[in-house]
C-alpha cells in the first residue's frame, strides 16, 4: 500500500554558446538542502587543453556568500564532459514549508559564467511504504518494503496511541529495504502505522497504515433434521441428517459429537453407547440412533411409549493457522427432539 511520495525530480540544462564551442551546465531543476547533488559541465565541440569549470552555489538574491563549491577539469580523456557535486547546509534557510527560497547555481568556465537560479527544498529524497498485508492479528510477523533515495533513513511501527515500538536505522543510498517488526501477543488493536523518517530531516514523515486486530472465527448454525419425526418400537434405527453452515454461506467441515437420549418427566436421560463421532463433510453429516441403544438401558422399549427422543451435537471445525498462535476450534451445540410411538409401519 503505497502511502507518501515527492515529486518527481527534472534537471535543467542551461548552455552558452561560442564561437567554436558551446558550455553546458545540468543540474537538478530543485536542490535539497544536506544532500549531495550532481551537477553536470560539459563543453561540446572543445578540443585542446584543459578547462577547468568552477561550480558554486551563491544565496539569494545578494550573492555574497558561497554556500558550497567544487570545481572539476574537463579534458580529452573524459570527452569534456563531467559531474561536480555540492551540498548545501539548511542552517543559512527558513525551515517554512511554505515559503520558497532559493539559490544561485553557477558554472564559471575559462571565458563564460553559466548561471541559473534553483529552487532549495528540504525534502532529503522520497520513502514509498509498502506493507505485505493491510490486516495483522497479534503476534504475528509484519513486513514492510521502502525504495530509498539520497539519504540514510529509520522507520518504526507505531502503535494507535502514538507508541514507537522500535526504531531501526536503515543506511541505503539507493534501492529496496525489507523490513520485519513483530507484533507483541498482547497490542492494541486498531490502526497502526509504519513510520519512516530521513535523519537528516527527523521532522518530516511518512507512513504507511495496517490494521491489528484479534481474529474471530466466523460463526455458523447447525440443523438438524430427522428422516422421521417417530421412533416406532419395531425400528432398527433413526438417522438424524446434520448440515452445518457459516453465516456467509460456506459448508463447514469438522467433526460433529452426538448423543441421543429420552425425557422423561422434565428429566433427561442419555443413551451412553450411542455417542459417536460423526465426520462432517462440505457441511454434511448424519448420527444413527439404533434400537439397541434404547435398550440398553431400557430393556422394554414399551414403557418410553409417549417419551421424547431428543439428540444433541456438537459440531467442532477443523483446526487451521492464521497469521500468529494456532486458533482454537470452534464448537456449536444443538438439540432436536422426537416421540416414541407404538403405531406399526
Amino acid at each position: 500500500m503505497v502511502q507518501e511520495n515527492t515529486k518527481e525530480q527534472h534537471w535543467l540544462d542551461f548552455s552558452a554558446l561560442s564561437p567554436l564551442c558551446s558550455k553546458v551546465m545540468s543540474a537538478p531543476n530543485l536542490l535539497r538542502v544536506e544532500t549531495t547533488e550532481n551537477i553536470f559541465v560539459e563543453c561540446q565541440d572543445c578540443t585542446g587543453g584543459d578547462i577547468k569549470v568552477q561550480i558554486n552555489v551563491m544565496n539569494h538574491s545578494t550573492k555574497t556568500e558561497t554556500l558550497d563549491s567544487t570545481s572539476v577539469t574537463l579534458t580529452s580523456a573524459n570527452n569534456y564532459q563531467m559531474f561536480g557535486q555540492v551540498k548545501i547546509t539548511g542552517a543559512k534557510f527558513k525551515k517554512d514549508p511554505n515559503e520558497k527560497q532559493y539559490v544561485y547555481l553557477q558554472a564559471q568556465f575559462d571565458d563564460r559564467l553559466l548561471e541559473k537560479v534553483v529552487l532549495v527544498s528540504f525534502q532529503s529524497g522520497y520513502i514509498f511504504i509498502q506493507t505485505d498485508k493491510t490486516l495483522y492479528t497479534p503476534n504475528s510477523k509484519g513486513k514492510s518494503q521502502m525504495p530509498l533515495k539520497w539519504d540514510d533513513t529509520y522507520f518504526s511501527p507505531q502503535t494507535p496511541d502514538g507508541i514507537v515500538l522500535q526504531v531501526d536505522p536503515v543506511s541505503l543510498k539507493s534501492g529496496i529495504h525489507s523490513g520485519h517488526y513483530q507484533l507483541p501477543e498482547t497490542v492494541s488493536p486498531g490502526l497502526w502505522k509504519v513510520v519512516a523518517r530521513f535523519q537528516s530531516d527527523p521532522q518530516q514523515s511518512y507512513s504507511a497504515d495496517f490494521e491489528v486486530k484479534e481474529y474471530v472465527l466466523p460463526s455458523f448454525e447447525v440443523k438438524l433434521k430427522p428422516q422421521d419425526s417417530y421412533f416406532y418400537v419395531d425400528s432398527n434405527d433413526l438417522t438424524v441428517e446434520i448440515k452445518a453452515t457459516y453465516l456467509f454461506g460456506k459448508e463447514v467441515d469438522g467433526t460433529a459429537y452426538v448423543v441421543f437420549g429420552v425425557v422423561q418427566e422434565g428429566q433427561k436421560k442419555s443413551f451412553p453407547s450411542s455417542l459417536q463421532r460423526v465426520p462432517v463433510q462440505r457441511g454434511e453429516g448424519e448420527a444413527i440412533l439404533k434400537s439397541e441403544h434404547i435398550t440398553q438401558v431400557f430393556p422394554d422399549i414399551q414403557e418410553l411409549i409417549g417419551s421424547s427422543i431428543f439428540v444433541s451435537v456438537s459440531v467442532l471445525t477443523e483446526s487451521g493457522k492464521r497469521p500468529g498462535p494456532l486458533l482454537a476450534p470452534l464448537q456449536l451445540s444443538v438439540a432436536a427432539l422426537m416421540q416414541l410411538s407404538n403405531m406399526n409401519r
